[in-house]
């Protein structure tokens, strides 16, 4: 046997490509831990910043909202993006650190959650009672409450009790168990998720979306509402993972365009 006919072909291992948006999250909070960027500088406007930085405006938006769920700048509407002042102790640090050791193992959880809520929301459409739907806008309503008193503990609980109710109103006792069994695997990374800066702002809207459309029977409005929401939780762990390394220390975790893309 020849040597050519025993060698082991190599296997070459696809590159990984770093998506731009955390490129320039990356470039950006290299400047203000260098100190070019100092607390109080006002970054250049979006169309300046974009063409200093030779990219599109959508990237720089996801970059800018990456380091604004970071709490590293603060973006003040009608005014500019500022770096902030980090004075004050925050739930950031924390977040950050678990995002970078946990977000693998969370992604798959999330994964398997959107498919089980997205197959509820069908069902759910078809199934659900006047009394079901009652129960879904109940548990929104206590969530908002539990946001506005600021107990973290009850937000957790209240999210966890809005997302059940929609599965209940599936009426599929398999689906139910399934998701019930997740629970548990998602305490830790909601209490992290919900305690972030504005988290109201970005994600309570998705449980109105998710109700309104239920309202209207509407099978693709729910799913919608519904992938928008893990999706956009997904991505904060994603964002803040990378950040903190420097480099896609969250393995196989996608990015929220292509969640988007492949649950919708």
């Amino acid at each position: 046997m020849s040597s050519e006919q025993t060698r082991v072909p190599v296997r070459y291992e696809p590159l990984a490509r770093t998506p731009l948006p955390d490129v320039i999250a990356e470039q950006l909070l290299a400047e203000i831990d260098s100190g070019a960027l100092r607390p109080g500088d006002r970054l250049p406007s979006e169309p300046e910043l974009a063409r200093q930085l030779q990219v599109g405006r959508s990237s720089l938006r996801e970059a800018i909202r990456k380091l604004h769920t970071l709490g590293v700048v603060e973006v003040v509407r009608g005014r500019g993006t500022y770096v902030r002042h980090r004075t004050e102790p925050e739930p950031t640090p924390q977040f950050v650190h678990w995002s970078a050791t946990q977000g693998p193992a969370i992604a798959e959880v999330l994964e398997v959650r959107i498919g089980l809520e997205l197959a509820a929301s069908g069902l759910a459409c078809v199934r659900a009672t006047q009394a079901d739907i009652d129960e879904v806008a109940a548990r929104c309503r206590e969530h908002e409450a539990a946001r506005r008193k600021g107990d973290l503990a009850v937000l957790v609980r209240t999210d966890e009790q809005v997302h059940e109710s929609l599965i209940r109103a599936a009426h599929n006792n398999l689906l139910l168990q399934v998701y019930l069994a997740l629970v548990p695997q998602m305490a830790e990374f909601r209490a992290h998720t919900l305690a972030l800066q504005h988290a109201d702002e970005r994600f309570d809207p998705h449980h109105q979306a998710m109700l309104a459309a239920l309202v209207k029977r509407d099978a693709a409005g729910v799913r919608k509402a519904v992938v928008q929401h893990v999706a956009a939780l997904y991505g904060e762990v994603r964002a803040a993972g990378t950040v903190e390394t420097g480099r896609r220390s969250v393995g196989q975790m996608l990015d929220f365009a292509t969640i988007l893309a492949n649950f919708t």
